[in-house]
């Protein structure tokens, strides 16, 4: 954790009965985002706390050292109260980012909220289609994998498996994808960019590489 705190740009709280739950929320919030335009990024661990509340907890932990800390920290739980649980994540130094022309790094509170109301959809989605949940997998952890190319192969196999084999597949694929994420974006453009994805991934698979016109 000591590594990967001081580059800490944005904490989520996540509303959720256990660990493995939060995990899936997140997710699906991330992937969420990523549609937004925003760039990906890692959530190298959790924890039962804010960074704000834990910060300084050893030190409140003795009068003597509580007085050392700035003013905002002096008050809050301490290690002989309290018991702060952390889970370890996505413990990467790299991450794919995406185009900058086409992908921002910066968070809007509008942008937060779209994303937020789309995860209520995709959960529908998932309730209703067990699909849709190894295709959320399948992006939220695209990003992490080793190069452009590998993360567009790693998406397109999710979408094979989950859509099957056999003749006509980049338009019945497109057609599938444009249906399942109607509730979050619009078809004609789902099934316009799926069908563009796919020529895509054939190059990849043919020794054609990962750019994308």
């Amino acid at each position: 954790m000591h590594v990967f705190l001081p580059n800490v740009n944005l904490e989520i709280s996540v509303d959720a009965t256990d660990h493995e739950k939060a995990v899936t929320l997140l997710d699906t919030l991330r992937v969420m985002l990523y549609l937004d335009g925003l760039m990906p990024t890692i959530a190298p661990f959790a924890t039962s706390h804010s960074l704000n509340e834990y910060a300084g907890i050893n030190f409140r932990s003795s009068s003597q050292l509580a007085e050392k800390l700035p003013d905002g920290l002096q008050q809050g739980i301490s290690a002989k109260g309290s018991r702060v649980e952390g889970w370890p994540g996505e413990l990467n130094f790299s991450v794919i980012c995406g185009d900058s022309d086409n992908f921002s790094r910066m968070l809007s509170a509008t942008a937060f909220i779209r994303a937020e109301k789309n995860v209520l959809k995709w959960q529908e989605i998932e309730a209703q289609d067990v699909n849709a949940v190894t295709l959320r997998g399948a992006l939220a952890k695209a990003a992490l994998m080793p190069d452009r190319a590998s993360s567009i192969l790693h998406i397109w196999q999710s979408l094979e498996a989950v859509f099957g084999k056999g003749p006509e597949l980049t338009f019945r694929m497109s057609l599938s994808l444009a249906e399942l994420c109607g509730p979050i974006a619009l078809r004609t453009e789902t099934y316009s960019e799926a069908k563009k994805g796919y020529k895509v991934r054939s190059g990849i698979t043919h020794g054609k590489g990962g750019d994308r016109e």
